[in-house]
């Protein structure tokens, strides 16, 4: 069976036997964002995502040798001891100040604890518009706050654009509202999210090939698939349909739970189950909503 027919919250597998018509219009409405995903998908070129990772870098770690040790330990933490050897040509350990020239020179006697030196690299690295995937690719340690930022760039991203937009739906994956006039907003939407799934396996040393990971962004599209009724209660509390806010808010909100769904498949191996699903809808629709307080304001 279709990993997205498996996944998908509140749809029977059995697509034959729907007993109504108004299940089969959804079905139908389905399958057809299957097809306009599929085709968006083709046209993702991977060698943007490559040309990212293969950015080279240069970080100097000085202190004391204890101190240094503990945070080269935490960088490269879960590494194989053939990453290690890699990381090690990239990050250079020294107990006084280095005589060559490196893109970061981080004090680690200056740090608190050891796990300080991770969100010190990744904000360095981040206001020089480095690409952080190719920080992620080499130090282990960084993945998680790497992922973390990259979801959360491409969210306000989405939203900004939807909230830009006169599109009346704005969460691309699944269509909701989207009238034919749409698409070309939906387009850039779409790619922005599979681009970021496809900079998250990178992060965790997969290949960024969009044809080698159809399989997980088609699993990570099912678990999204549960949105759909979150957005629907969304319009609810709306007077007078979907305003600009509270489509930015349902691009944040959704561009979150692709992103979260996708890091968890990519942490653990696994698809997120029904519970772990339900805690990433409404912890996103959480936090799109308080992100919808900046943007009310003047």
């Amino acid at each position: 069976m279709h990993p997205l027919l498996m996944m998908a919250p509140g749809v029977n597998p059995a697509l034959p036997n729907l007993a109504n018509r108004g299940t089969r219009t959804m079905a139908k409405q389905w399958l057809s964002q299957i097809t306009h995903w599929w085709n968006i998908a083709k046209e993702l070129s991977p060698k943007q995502v490559e040309r990212e990772l293969l950015t080279p870098f240069r970080i100097a770690l000085v202190g004391q040798p204890d101190r240094v040790e503990a945070v080269w330990r935490v960088l490269t933490s879960g590494a194989s001891p053939q990453t290690q050897q890699i990381a090690a040509e990239y990050v250079k350990r020294f107990t006084g100040p280095p005589q060559e020239e490196f893109d970061f020179v981080l004090a680690c006697d200056a740090l608190e604890v050891p796990q300080d030196a991770i969100e010190a690299i990744v904000d360095h690295f981040q206001r020089h518009e480095f690409p952080l995937v190719a920080l992620a690719r080499i130090l282990p340690g960084t993945r998680e706050m790497v992922v973390n930022r990259l979801i959360e760039d491409v969210a306000s991203l989405n939203a900004g654009i939807a909230m830009l937009s006169a599109v009346p739906s704005v969460f691309p994956l699944l269509g909701l509202l989207a009238p034919p006039a749409a698409l070309a907003d939906i387009i850039v939407l779409t790619k922005n999210q599979l681009l970021m799934v496809l900079r998250m396996a990178a992060a965790y040393g997969k290949a960024p090939d969009w044809r080698k990971r159809l399989p997980e962004l088609a699993s990570v599209l099912g678990a999204a698939f549960g949105w759909r009724a979150v957005a629907r209660e969304l319009v609810g509390f709306v007077p007078g349909g979907v305003g600009m806010v509270v489509k930015g808010m349902v691009a944040y909100a959704g561009t979150l739970t692709v992103g979260r769904a996708a890091a968890w498949y990519y942490a653990t191996g696994r698809t997120p189950g029904r519970a772990e699903r339900e805690r990433l809808y409404q912890q996103a629709w959480e936090e799109a909503r308080e992100k919808s307080q900046e943007w009310n304001k003047p």
